[in-house]
């Protein structure tokens, strides 16, 4: 079994949406003064490789915390999107050929290949998203959740969120900043993105991982 890790490290000073708070780790006890660590995290539950759940834009969504954990776990596959560029979408055109594989599988990860410029001012325009045909199109099968490795499912310039809308009005989860989705198999896999268990929660950093092979 190989767990891949397609989470980026939460550290002071990282990328944050535009407008959001900056993370900050501080060590309320180190080494020297206590003979002990412990570090205090302040942050966006929208920090980092992270979850956007119904409550992010229903009033009477799930929540992180109220949510299923089972919700969290399950099939998934990649679609490769490497080949647009620019400000281009996501179009419904090319996930039709996946349509036979979305009907048995719970998540679908969107890789862009944007998780590249992680760090520079490029990672938050620009960046590929689907279109709201494609977002509407996904509704149509059972998964649980969509995933890309960019800073947002909707458009840099967006104002209304249209493709959070579509797919977490139906339940979906959203996970955004994924990294490292060259690492995992054209076949499918096991994806995990359990969130902390917070009261009222509408998203939360998450660890997630891609699990390939069986554990014999």
């Amino acid at each position: 079994m190989q767990v891949i890790d397609l989470t980026h490290i939460l550290e002071t000073g990282m990328p944050v949406y535009p407008g959001s708070e900056q993370a900050v780790l501080l060590k309320s006890a180190t080494y020297a003064s206590h003979r002990y660590q412990e570090t205090i995290l302040q942050f966006s539950a929208h920090t980092g490789t992270h979850i956007d759940c119904g409550r992010h834009f229903f009033e009477h969504g799930l929540g992180a915390g109220n949510t299923p954990p089972d919700r969290f776990i399950g099939r998934a596959l990649v679609i490769d999107c490497r080949g647009i560029q620019g400000e281009a979408h996501i179009l419904k055109s090319q996930i039709l050929p996946y349509s036979g594989r979305l009907e048995k599988t719970d998540f679908v990860l969107f890789h862009t290949g944007w998780s590249r410029f992680w760090g520079t001012d490029g990672y938050f325009r620009d960046y590929p998203t689907p279109d709201p045909e494609a977002a509407k199109f996904l509704t149509g099968f059972p998964l649980k959740g969509i995933g890309i490795d960019a800073i947002s499912l909707d458009p840099s310039d967006s104002t209304n969120f249209p493709n959070h809308r579509i797919l977490l009005s139906r339940g979906f989860l959203l996970i955004e900043n994924l990294t490292c989705l060259e690492n995992l198999p054209d076949s499918e896999f096991l994806f995990s993105c359990l969130p902390l268990k917070i009261n009222d929660g509408d998203g939360s950093p998450v660890r997630a991982v891609g699990i390939v092979g069986s554990m014999e």
